[in-house]
């Protein structure tokens, strides 16, 4: 899965917790996806009653299969302590995320310079247009899953924890293009540069042992006969579009 689609799984997940509330299906998914996980983070299950900002977020790495280069945890500080010692935490309030990013906040922020408060709240970067970043976060007033805009370098942020999703990311499959190529019918008699490839091929797949020379000659003609024949098909001596076919395999 490419990096961009890695992302996008995490969101989609996020999503489909949206408008959960406290005890809800759709809570419950959640804290069932966070509690499953082995080693569970502390060894403590998350509770009904507990606040899940980090617990969201680290679920929807754990169903997107990207907890290998994320980190999980139930409370935001410690969250924050283990981004930055596995190298993904990034201490610039002016930062632009990516989608599948986790944004940290800090309501005593005064918004003055880079924010090193105490971290309160986290949630997933669901997408940035233009100046705006959406983000979906677990645990918002009400204790629901719910969605907040906020300025780029606004006020509050207080960082980023930013799986390195490249590392486990696949190519996109190359898409091969079918090119059709219009082959003369060669037979005795026959010059130039397309008898030439046909003797090539002759004395690579049959092993005929031909001058290269571009001559249609009876050498040639015993070879590509004694070829058909091993490929049964009409042993004319004549070389059209069942014959190149096999040559060209």
């Amino acid at each position: 899965m490419t990096e961009a689609k890695l992302r996008q799984s995490v969101v989609d997940i996020v999503l489909g917790w949206l408008g959960a509330t406290k005890g809800s299906a759709k809570h419950k998914d959640l804290l069932a996806t966070y509690n499953a996980h082995k080693p569970l983070p502390r060894s403590y299950p998350v509770q009904i009653s507990d606040a899940y900002c980090a617990t969201t977020v680290s679920a929807a790495w754990i169903k997107a299969g990207v907890d290998s280069v994320a980190v999980l945890e139930c409370s935001v500080p410690k969250m924050v302590t283990l981004a930055q010692a596995k190298g993904i935490w990034v201490e610039n309030d002016a930062y632009v995320p990516k989608p599948g990013d986790a944004v940290v906040y800090d309501w005593q922020d005064d918004g003055k310079g880079d924010n090193k408060g105490y971290p309160d709240h986290v949630g997933i970067v669901e997408k940035v247009s233009g100046n705006t970043i959406s983000v979906i976060e677990g645990n918002m007033s009400g204790g629901v899953v719910g969605r907040r805009s906020l300025a780029v370098n606004g006020r509050y942020i207080r960082g980023y924890i930013c799986p390195d999703y490249a590392s486990i990311a696949t190519p996109e499959p190359v898409k091969m293009q079918t090119v059709s190529v219009s082959l003369p019918v060669l037979r005795k008699g026959s010059t130039g540069g397309h008898v030439k490839t046909l003797q090539i091929l002759l004395n690579k797949y049959n092993r005929a042992s031909l001058a290269e020379d571009g001559n249609f000659g009876a050498k040639t003609l015993a070879a590509v006969k004694a070829y058909q024949k091993s490929r049964k098909l009409t042993s004319d001596g004549v070389v059209g579009g069942l014959t190149w076919g096999q040559l060209l395999k």
